[in-house]
């Protein structure tokens, strides 16, 4: 009997430290709310966020969320807001973080801290034949360019057109209008020549108007997605970078991307 005390006591001696990793990554992985959180978005900007005929929100993002209530074992509550108002809104506690297909940019970062969870590039969606030869943003010069309003889209294309301006080139038209579906759609009817917005995007637009839309040009740099907290709740950035990194590591968002036909390769 007293040769079996040592390996009981190593047994149990390994019992207790598993039990204490377990409690350790549980902790890693507690939720930051209680019950639930609020997630701001605006839902015009599909396959990232839409809705259906019925109201209802659907989209990577809002996917991602939901299975980030899941993982954290509350509820998700989307908050409908416009583009231009997310982060004000986040500021004024209207929801826990910002959700929508939102670029992680400097200025944006002095304000607010985000988490990144996909890699895209940016494109110019034109008609399907490409009518005005648009092969990229220089060809834009005299043409009639939609974009949706408040985004770094829009920033980009009027810093663009006054570099137009001071070369002694031909501006071209700029059209903003809400969401980027408003703007694909005034490409669509010939009231636009382009359209600035997301390769994903793009790709849903082609899909949802069969043999109407090109990709002219995809810019080669690359642009991150990230979800917005504010800078005092340290805890929520922390879970936040936690559970993004545990839906990659098991294949939550190579799924949902894999479900709404974005390439399982900018959720890596």
């Amino acid at each position: 009997m007293k040769r079996n005390i040592g390996p009981l006591i190593l047994l149990a001696a390994l019992a207790a430290l598993a039990v204490v990793g377990t409690a350790g990554a549980n902790h890693q992985v507690k939720s930051p709310v209680k019950g639930s959180f609020r997630y701001c978005s605006d839902p015009t900007f599909p396959p990232m966020e839409s809705t259906t005929t019925a109201g209802k929100p659907t989209g990577f993002d809002i996917d991602m969320a939901n299975a980030i209530g899941k993982f954290w074992k509350v509820k998700a509550n989307f908050v409908q807001t416009a583009f231009p108002g997310l982060l004000p809104a986040l500021s004024a506690k209207k929801c826990n973080m910002v959700i929508s297909g939102i670029f992680i940019t400097p200025d944006r970062v002095k304000s607010f801290p985000a988490v990144s969870y996909m890699k895209t590039h940016r494109a110019l969606v034109v008609q399907a034949g490409n009518p005005k030869k648009i092969k990229g943003p220089n060809d834009l010069s005299g043409k009639l360019v939609a974009v949706q309003a408040g985004t770094k889209y829009e920033e980009y294309l009027k810093a663009l057109n006054d570099q137009f301006k001071s070369s002694g080139r031909p501006q071209f038209t700029l059209q903003s209008y809400p969401g980027d579906t408003d703007a694909v759609a005034q490409l669509l009817i010939g009231r636009a020549d382009a359209v600035l917005t997301q390769d994903t995007s793009g790709a849903f637009q082609k899909q949802a108007h069969p043999g109407k839309l090109a990709l002219a040009y995809l810019f080669p740099e690359t642009d991150s997605f990230g979800i917005y907290y504010r800078p005092s709740d340290k805890k929520m950035g922390a879970a936040l970078r936690t559970v993004i990194k545990q839906l990659k590591k098991n294949g939550t968002l190579k799924k949902i991307a894999a479900k709404h036909q974005i390439p399982v390769s900018d959720v890596k």
